[in-house]
């Protein structure tokens, strides 16, 4: 589960990257919007952005 979070993020990185690339001037982002991206898609997502995204994070045992 956590691994396809993991790749759904970079995935949606990549496209915000190549959307941004294919703007140019144009494009609504800024440097430090790009850096980020290009960090999440060359080092992958930072272990507490993964914790974080828990499927049973209200989940209580009885």
């Amino acid at each position: 589960m956590e691994l396809t979070m993991i790749n759904n993020a970079i995935t949606l990185a990549k496209h915000k990257l190549a959307k941004h690339k294919e703007l140019g001037q144009k494009s609504n982002l800024s440097i430090t919007e790009v850096a980020q991206l290009m960090d999440l898609v060359t080092f992958g997502p930072s272990l507490p952005q993964i914790k974080n995204k828990s499927v049973f994070f209200n989940y209580q045992a009885n």
